[in-house]
């Protein structure tokens, strides 16, 4: 299945240079893909859903401690990936099987070297998104659906169109994402770790949503930074 979807991908290629430009502009944003959710989760912690007479409709402390297990067990996931990834058979990302003839983008040619040296499996970004997206939806099923629909179409669509990942790339590292967040999620809400960090963001909030901002900026980008970081160190 996973060859077939991808033959019927690389037939899509070139008939639109300039669609085939804004779906790489598009999965290469920070933008477009972790902001985004993260932007959606944002709202989801500061805003308390009312009943129409006035009363809370959620527990706001319950809804924040889950934000902040779901982001916890999305950092998790992807150090799952990547132990997953060494562990498991190297797989060749398809844009680069010679067998397929994907005619990609120039500019993602030119960073081939550099994906031959990483698997294919599993979809780092599917792990966090869908981590992330399940997070929303355990607070909000409207807002969660949302974000499941704009991971699946604006995130994990083009990764699969360009050729970055098979099928089944983003469907077990969307599970692993769900899983993750589910378990994590039921394991750490009722810490008493989150709930003292949460009633830090009311106590000292000048120093919280600082720390808050960054952690979230490295979830939005993919932890890139870490990851760069994590290299050096290995060189050390």
């Amino acid at each position: 299945m996973d060859i077939i979807i991808a033959q019927w991908m690389s037939q899509l290629h070139g008939r639109s240079p300039l669609f085939d430009e804004a779906v790489l502009t598009l999965s290469a944003s920070h933008l477009a893909k972790g902001a985004m959710l993260v932007a959606i989760m944002l709202f989801a912690w500061i805003s308390v859903p009312l009943d129409y007479d006035g009363r809370k409709k959620s527990d706001p402390i319950r809804n924040r401690t889950t934000i902040l297990a779901a982001l916890v067990a999305s950092v998790f996931g992807e150090t799952f990936a990547r132990l997953l990834s060494n562990c498991s058979a190297f797989r060749l990302r398809p844009f680069l099987e010679t067998s397929l003839d994907m005619q990609v983008p120039d500019r993602l040619q030119l960073l081939a070297p550099e994906m031959m040296m990483n698997s294919s499996f599993p979809s780092d970004h599917a792990i966090l998104f869908f981590a992330i997206s399940t997070g929303i939806f355990m607070i909000s099923r409207g807002f969660g659906a949302l974000a499941f629909l704009y991971s699946s179409i604006f995130i994990a669509l083009p990764r699969v169109y360009l050729g970055l990942h098979y099928m089944s790339d983003i469907v077990i590292g969307a599970i692993i994402g769900i899983g993750f967040t589910i378990v994590g999620v039921r394991l750490m809400r009722n810490s008493g770790i989150l709930k003292r960090t949460v009633g830090w963001s009311d106590s000292n909030p000048v120093i919280f949503y600082p720390i808050f901002f960054l952690f979230l900026f490295q979830v939005a980008t993919m932890l890139e930074d870490v990851r760069a970081f994590s290299q050096l160190i290995k060189l050390l």
